[in-house]
């Protein structure tokens, strides 16, 4: 019994891409997940503290590397993930990387030092599991090796990075990621051999996108507890929270799991989009808590993030081959960004009625499945 349960705690790394067992999330991505409400929380704060043009570059260049790790890792278990006690004790520590990041964001200028050793030791967390991939997986070392060199050269350039004070630092930054970011894409040819697994990946980033609205609600709820409720003030929170259900209905009412089967590139631009839709998700609740804040203010911090949202949603329809929907989206988001310039007490209710409108549009056609 011993050596049964030994063999059951220790395992190599294995593909889990053809297995016919149905898929969902394990306990440990629920609990990796759990850190990363912390982080976009900070992230937010990030945003919150100033809407000029340096707050919003230091929120997206800090939300990028955040989304990224967390990314690393829903790729990485996607395929290879045992759940066993060597791939815990790999994706643990990350859990703690990132919240070193997370409590780094508040203060980058002084802890940006911090950050970066932080989410190198992410990454070559990372590297080290690919290696081991490569070691057990035959079929997937071309693919893991491509990985582990490109992340490899990414965390160097992160450290070297650490030679330099900013801003300058955040150059290197910005050169590492492009590496991070364009690894996979690199590497299309050898994923077309190990396609990601189609009921998994897209639960994943949905449960992403659960995370990211609820910052909406918490940025509602700040806004709130930070005000008198008035009237005003509480149209503009409950208008700002059935928005951001708009979008929920919107992204999870035909979600399509075989998008990231059908080509390699529509399902990497399916895979990539959620980045600038999580940054506009978390934007447009920071947004709501200005608007609270400010009710007689244009809405430009409330518009352009959903805008943004409509417009990443109108490209995964396209990418989906639903052009109609996805034309409709897009409509939407030039119509929204136009409302940008409008109060925000003609604008939320415009916005609103742009969501509701394309929810009841949704309403009226069958599902994809069923129009299959």
């Amino acid at each position: 019994m011993g050596a049964t349960l030994t063999s059951r705690q220790w395992q190599p790394p294995r593909l889990r891409l053809f297995e016919d067992a149905h898929r969902r999330a394990t306990w440990l991505e629920l609990l990796y997940d759990l850190v990363f409400v912390v982080a976009v929380a900070e992230l937010a704060a990030v945003l919150a503290d100033g809407a000029d043009l340096a707050s919003v570059l230091t929120f997206v260049g800090l939300f990028v590397p955040v989304w990224w790790a967390w990314a690393g890792y829903v790729f990485y278990a996607n395929r290879f993930d045992t759940d066993d006690v060597s791939h815990r004790l790999l994706a643990l520590p990350q859990i703690l990387a990132v919240a070193t990041m997370a409590a780094s964001v508040g203060d980058i200028a002084e802890r940006s030092g911090l950050f970066a050793v932080s989410y190198v030791a992410a990454r070559v967390l990372l590297i080290v599991a690919y290696v081991r991939v490569g070691r057990h997986v035959p079929e997937a070392k071309a693919l893991t090796v491509r990985y582990a060199a490109g992340f490899t050269i990414a965390a160097l350039i992160w450290l070297a990075s650490l030679a330099v004070d900013p801003p300058q630092r955040y150059a290197f930054w910005a050169v590492a990621l492009v590496i991070d970011l364009a690894t996979p894409l690199l590497a299309r040819r050898h994923q077309g051999k190990l396609p990601p697994q189609s009921e998994h990946l897209p639960e994943r980033f949905g449960l992403f996108v659960v995370i990211v609205l609820g910052e909406v609600v918490a940025a509602v709820v700040i806004g709130l507890k930070g005000h008198d409720v008035t009237p005003g003030t509480l149209l503009i929170a409950l208008a700002g929270v059935a928005i951001a259900m708009a979008f929920w209905w919107l992204y999870f009412g035909h979600i399509d799991e075989s998008v990231v089967l059908r080509t390699q590139l529509a399902g990497q631009i399916w895979v990539y989009s959620h980045l600038p839709l999580s940054l506009g998700l978390v934007a447009f609740g920071v947004g709501i808590e200005h608007a609270i804040e400010h009710p007689s203010a244009t809405s430009w911090s409330v518009g352009i993030p959903a805008a943004l949202v409509l417009a990443v949603l109108g490209v995964q329809h396209l990418c989906s081959r639903d052009r109609r929907a996805g034309g409709i989206r897009l409509a939407a988001a030039a119509l929204t960004l136009a409302a940008s310039a409008l109060p925000v007490a003609a604008a939320l209710p415009l916005i609103l009625l742009l969501g509701a409108a394309q929810v009841a549009y949704d309403l009226s056609r069958p599902l994809p499945e069923a129009a299959a």
